[in-house]
Formats: structure tokens, C-alpha cells, sequence
């Protein structure tokens, strides 16, 4: 990814009647604010908690949470399970289908960069896929992770406040189950060489190359050697910003170099959004945010990714009635402890590079 571009300018001047013409390049300077978070996994006990009447809501569950994230440009979310639709039948562990208005409720919170590649994606077949598909563009949100068609590229463009964005999301499989013959684009496997042929078709204008990764081993701390090596592949390809999720549990944030002197912000895994798993590991989760400015000085273009922080987050439970809090919210009758929480991960979060953590 080229961070710096040079303009040329050819000026022609015709009919002019003064002898001198001057050009005057004003700065300009654009930004983009950006937030992430992890596995919104839902499951039986989360459906039961969010009925009403022939419907859901979920919209209460992230009410908290929905001031921080509409702040932001740009919010990401795995969306774990497939939203197929009720005519479906609605589903839980071990094979996942959600309805409808639960992307209505991620939409309503601020969510707008949506994955959908995950080891969950083939769950109820290629309809619930499809259904996914459609109910994303027809809310006109950006997703990536699979296709209607294998004519369809896994690349979504899109440009905010003058940048310019690519955005890929891959899974390293799906749980065994097999993709429909002939159709691997109704979920977006991870290889070297399927990223190197995507990275080919994006354009030297795009300004920032987001890869959403489900990827590494669940319930570890760290990220193992082939997260490591992905990483540094996708790095070397070009990709700006890596998101991580599938572990269900917190990762460092690492800054990469590659040989081209450029940098990329990883995330490992950002844990769990929203999910009933068990254990405090599980429900402690984490919010990646940074800030993206493009400077346009005279004969150049400048591309800088700055200001990387996360937050923690903790989902409540109490009478099956399910709630995402900020640490800093937290006080000992909500989570007893919880101080001692945030320093483990705290530390866990820096292990790597020393990040802002709230």
C-alpha cells in the first residue's frame, strides 16, 4: 500500500489575457474516525431475552454502548451468526441462524462494516447465506465474507470524508462443513494465495485496506504462529489495519512494519461482543479504536493511522436480561473484582505494544 502518492499536475493555459498565472495548492486534511469490536455470538438464552410478543428487540442490549459507537465513521462487528431469517427457523449452538432484527439492532447502535466470514457462516446452508446477503444491502451496509455469485468480488469499496477504503473479511474454515459444489464464494476461506490474488485487484488509489481475520486457536491469550505468519503476510500485501475474532477471548494489539517500511495495526482477537459462553474471560470483550487522517500538501498525499486505543467491556446478566457495559462503568456489585480484571487485561492487551487501555 502506497502511503505517499505524487501528483502531478499539467496546467493548460489557453486564451489567457493575463501574462501570469498562479496555481495555489491549499492543505487539506481529512480523517476518519474508526472503532472495532468482537464475536457477536448469539445465543438460545439471548433470543429468550430479546422476545417480544412475534418479534425481537435487541436493541436494549446495546443501548449503553450506542453513544461511544455512533461517535465514530467507521464501526466494524463480526456478526457471528448467520441472520437468515425467521422463515428459517431461528437456531443456537451448535449451528447458528438469527433473525432479522438483530441487525437492525447492531444498524441502530452505529455498526456499519459488517463480516460475515466466520466458522459459522455455512451453519443453515447457502439460503440463510443469501438471506444475510440480501438483508445487509438492502440496509445498505458494507460486508464482506461472501458473495451471491461467484462474479461477485469478496472486496467491498467505499469512500469516507475523501478516503478511500478496501475492506476484505476471510474465516479459516467453517466447522467442517462443506461449501455447496462449486459455489466456495457463499463463504471466504483464507490462504495466502487467495489474499494475494484479492490485494491484486485492488486499485493504487484505495487510501486504507481493512482485513477482518477469523482466525487463531479459542480460548488462548496469544496469538499462535500462524496468526503470526497471516499477519505478516497481510502485512507484505499491503493491509493497513488487521481485525481478529474467533477466540472468544482478548489478544494483544501489535504494530507491524513490513519491507516496505509501512506499518499495520493488528488487533489479534477483540473477544467476545455478546454471548452466553461461561467463564469471566469470555465476557470480557474489547473495543479497538484509532484514527485515520489523509493530508494533501502540495505534490503529495500523506496516509497516517494514529491515535490506536481500546476499551473493555463487560456483558452483563442478571434475571436473563443481557447488557454490555464499559469498565468504566463498573462499580463491585456489578462485577466484584473488576478492577483486578481490568489490570489482567490491561497487561495482556500491552503485551506487544502500549496501547491506551479504559
Amino acid at each position: 500500500m502506497r502511503k505517499v502518492l505524487i501528483i502531478i499536475i499539467l496546467l493548460l493555459l489557453w486564451g489567457c489575457h493575463n501574462s501570469k498565472s498562479d496555481l495555489i495548492l491549499e492543505e487539506m486534511e481529512y480523517q476518519v474516525k474508526m472503532v472495532a469490536v468482537g464475536d457477536n455470538l448469539i445465543h438460545q438464552t439471548i433470543y429468550e431475552s430479546a422476545k417480544v410478543a412475534d418479534t425481537y428487540d435487541f436493541k436494549p442490549i446495546y443501548q449503553e454502548i450506542k453513544p461511544y459507537i455512533k461517535s465514530f465513521d467507521l464501526a466494524f462487528i463480526n456478526q457471528e451468526t448467520i441472520l437468515g431469517g425467521k422463515e428459517l427457523g431461528l437456531s443456537s449452538y451448535p449451528c447458528f441462524n438469527s433473525p432479522y432484527e438483530l441487525g437492525d439492532a447492531l444498524i441502530d447502535a452505529g455498526f456499519n462494516l459488517i463480516s460475515i466470514a466466520n466458522n459459522h457462516t455455512l451453519d443453515r446452508g447457502e439460503q440463510a447465506v443469501l438471506n444475510s446477503i440480501n438483508y445487509w444491502e438492502s440496509k445498505s451496509i458494507i460486508y464482506s465474507g461472501a458473495t451471491k455469485s461467484s462474479d461477485e468480488e469478496n472486496i467491498k469499496f467505499f469512500e469516507i470524508n475523501n478516503i478511500k477504503f478496501a475492506f476484505l473479511a476471510y474465516t479459516y474454515g467453517t466447522n467442517g462443513i462443506p461449501h455447496p459444489k462449486g459455489k466456495t464464494h457463499l463463504a471466504a476461506i483464507y490462504s495466502d494465495l487467495n489474499a494475494e490474488k484479492d490485494f491484486q485487484r485492488i486499485p493504487c488509489d484505495v487510501d486504507i485496506i481493512i482485513v477482518s481475520m477469523h482466525w487463531g486457536e479459542e480460548y488462548q491469550d496469544y496469538p499462535n504462529s500462524l496468526q503470526k505468519h497471516q499477519a505478516n503476510y497481510l502485512s507484505e500485501l499491503g493491509a493497513d489495519i488487521i481485525i481478529g475474532h474467533h477466540p472468544h477471548v482478548i489478544q494483544p494489539i501489535d504494530i507491524i512494519g513490513n519491507s516496505n517500511g509501512y506499518q499495520t495495526v493488528v488487533f489479534y482477537s477483540l473477544g467476545n461482543f455478546l454471548s452466553d459462553q461461561k467463564g469471566m474471560d469470555r465476557l470480557i470483550g474489547a473495543v479497538g479504536s484509532l484514527s485515520i487522517t489523509k493530508k494533501i500538501n502540495e505534490d503529495k498525499i500523506a496516509i497516517n493511522i494514529s491515535e490506536p486505543k481500546v476499551k473493555l467491556l463487560y456483558r452483563c446478566k442478571k434475571d436473563n436480561i443481557f447488557k454490555i457495559k464499559f469498565f468504566e462503568n463498573l462499580d463491585e456489585t456489578i462485577l466484584l473484582n473488576y478492577d483486578i480484571y481490568f489490570k489482567e487485561k490491561e497487561k495482556l492487551i500491552q503485551a506487544y505494544y502500549k496501547v491506551e487501555v479504559s
